[in-house]
């Protein structure tokens, strides 16, 4: 079952800064996981999808955390 993650600012960010640290923060995750959930091979063959996912979206969450933002 996907897990749907909703983001709320906590520092009053405009729209738009909602758009570029999602981005950005989407960038930096793949880079320390080797996860892409926008493609369709996210990740080496010898890995549990599941993990690297699982993984992604902890660094996702811990990067918009860190830029003012409540993640659930």
């Amino acid at each position: 079952m996907k897990k749907i993650v909703i983001i709320y600012p906590r520092q009053n960010q405009s729209e738009q800064q909602q758009a570029t640290d999602r981005y950005e923060c989407h960038k930096w995750a793949v880079s320390q996981t080797g996860f892409d959930p926008t493609q369709l091979a996210g990740g080496p063959p010898d890995d549990p999808r599941g993990q690297k996912r699982a993984d992604y979206s902890r660094a996702m969450s811990a990067c918009l955390e860190g830029r003012g933002y409540t993640v659930r």
